[in-house]
């Protein structure tokens, strides 16, 4: 089953997962978003430390430009998202920010998780898709 219909069937709950296929990301994101999904994706190779991981989330995820690039200001946005029927979070390429900031990566995945809590209490899915993740996310379920 592939993962754009998987998420629309529930078949797997929403959550933060380590995925391996090499399909292009608009071949997961395109049917999302038709299906009135918000998908999101991440570009890890551009992502080197906290400040680019940052940066990048509000370009992808469309935060406000008053968005205070720091990790308060990321937990706020990313329970403030635009309605949609789910949320859909691809990041590639994991490895770069993680090896190279583990600590900072640390405290990203935790804001992640507590933010997929945060959108089951309102019924609405946020899925995080990690690839490229190499060791840095091994305690993750994979998909």
């Amino acid at each position: 089953m592939k993962i754009a219909e998987s998420i629309l069937t529930s078949a797997k709950p929403s959550g933060i997962y380590r995925v391996a296929i090499r399909v292009k990301p608009t071949a997961i994101l395109e049917g999302l978003t038709e299906a009135g999904w918000q998908s999101f994706y991440i570009n890890g190779l551009e992502v080197y430390d906290k400040e680019t991981f940052l940066k990048s989330c509000a370009t992808a995820m469309h935060f406000p430009g008053y968005f205070g690039h720091n990790w308060d200001a990321f937990e706020e946005s990313i329970r403030d998202l635009a309605p949609a029927k789910g949320y859909v979070l691809l990041y590639d390429h994991v490895a770069q920010f993680a090896g190279k900031e583990p600590e900072e990566w640390r405290i990203a995945l935790d804001i992640l998780a507590d933010a997929v809590g945060f959108w089951n209490k309102t019924k609405t899915p946020l899925y995080v898709l990690l690839r490229h993740t190499e060791t840095y996310a091994r305690n993750l379920r994979a998909w």
